[in-house]
């Protein structure tokens, strides 16, 4: 995200007292330690409280697949992409359809524009930016998912239940919550596209194909292809391509307060 001339970060960060920040950076450190000092207790594998949850390729689907059987899940992202979101929209959908309970933060600034438009548009779901830089899952109020150690080669994640760690992360989320957002505060709006339409924009702009966007927000391709036809019209552009660019323009100056 862009600064101001004067150097001042964008909303919401300048909205956020210095002291309030600190205090946010100052849990995310004792979190850290946390998990360096359980990291080694994952890679033995002989401590009840600490275990690793998944390793390398089957992280992603080995999270999505627990995650059916998870009634609370309070996350934090450092960073996000639309691409990234349009593989995970899906699937927070359907997890919201079995009765999760799902917050999920982000650091505003590692949301890329798109990224945020995306979400700011998502008509389910409770989505909020902040100050978040340590990347973590609540579950169930019971554990804790954080970065685990590299085993074999293998990035991992692990488990903690330990009262330490499980303290430490709920201190962290409290802080950041503290000074959290809702995504779609300060969003940008492009003439008279509907919510659907602007997510349509933002997933044009990561590239995807009309299969790819229909899969992502849950409707069928015919329907995607009348909205690009109508973005493309409302921005008075003639390709996707450029449709996708007048959105990371609008988003750029509205970031700035150009606009």
């Amino acid at each position: 995200m862009p600064v101001t001339g004067d150097g001042v970060e964008p909303w919401p960060r300048n909205r956020i007292p210095e002291t309030t920040r600190q205090a946010v950076l100052d849990a995310a450190a004792v979190l850290q330690v946390r998990r360096s000092e359980a990291a080694p207790l994952a890679a033995d594998g002989g401590v009840p409280d600490v275990t690793v949850f998944a390793r390398g390729d089957d992280i992603n689907p080995f999270m999505r697949d627990s995650a059916f059987a998870w009634r609370e899940l309070l996350s934090v992202r450092p960073a996000s992409t639309a691409a990234q979101m349009r593989a995970s929209l899906p699937n927070n959908r359907a997890l919201l359809e079995n009765g999760l309970t799902m917050i999920s933060v982000f650091d505003v600034l590692g949301l890329e524009p798109d990224a945020r438009a995306l979400l700011a548009n998502e008509p389910v779901g409770t989505y909020l930016v902040s100050v978040a830089p340590v990347q973590m899952k609540i579950v169930d109020r019971r554990f804790v998912l954080l970065q685990g150690p590299v085993i074999d080669g293998e990035s991992t994640v692990m488990s903690v239940r330990s009262g330490r760690c499980l303290d430490a992360a709920w201190r962290y989320w409290e802080a950041t919550m503290s000074v959290s957002s809702p995504v779609a505060e300060g969003s940008a709006t492009l003439g008279d596209l509907t919510p659907r339409q602007h997510q349509v924009v933002a997933l044009l702009a990561t590239g995807a194909a009309d299969e790819a966007i229909a899969t992502s927000l849950g409707v069928s391709v015919r329907t995607i292809r009348s909205d690009v036809a109508a973005v493309l019209d409302v921005l008075g552009v003639k390709s996707r391509f450029a449709a996708g660019v007048r959105l990371q323009h609008m988003l750029g100056l509205i970031a700035t307060g150009d606009e």
